[in-house]
């Protein structure tokens, strides 16, 4: 069986972050998109900017991606499966033992992931220069960096 991928766009909010969501304390932050998929250093993992926990940077996506990922999973199995069953359908159009009629399965319309603006504080960690969005109390939080875990 081969592998198959999908491309899924979210768009930035007005100053190009994204949003999301920590997988132990639930969280919501955002980081530059840009810094995120930078090519040339792929994040493999994440730390979250209000609890400091770390895990694989798939565990940070929030539910709206999640649900997008379940829609594109759906319409991809209804395509494969309309396929297989339209083959087997004109296959057996000459058959006098055999006839196979389908439903074809209709797909799910995929939503459009838009990032809003919010009233987040953007932090720039000194240390990798990364930036990110976190709703913050002066001298009462504490603000970890998302990519290499340091105190902010």
């Amino acid at each position: 069986m081969s592998n198959v991928s999908f491309e899924i766009r979210i768009e930035g909010d007005s100053e190009g972050y994204i949003a999301f969501e920590c997988p132990f304390c639930g969280s919501d932050f955002k980081l530059k998109a840009d810094e995120f998929q930078n090519e040339d250093n792929e994040i493999s993992e994440l730390y979250c900017p209000y609890c400091g926990l770390i895990n694989e940077t798939s565990t940070f996506y929030t539910k709206e991606v999640m649900e997008q990922v379940e829609v594109i999973a759906q319409n991809y199995i209804a395509d494969e499966l309309n396929r297989m069953f339209g083959e087997i359908a004109r296959n057996t159009t000459s058959s006098n033992f055999v006839k196979v009629k389908y439903k074809k399965l209709e797909k799910v319309n995929i939503k459009e992931l838009k990032n809003v603006d919010t009233v987040e504080q953007i932090m720039k960690c000194p240390i990798c220069n990364n930036h990110e969005k976190v709703l913050y109390c002066t001298g009462l939080s504490k603000v970890f960096c998302s990519y290499c875990g340091v105190d902010i």
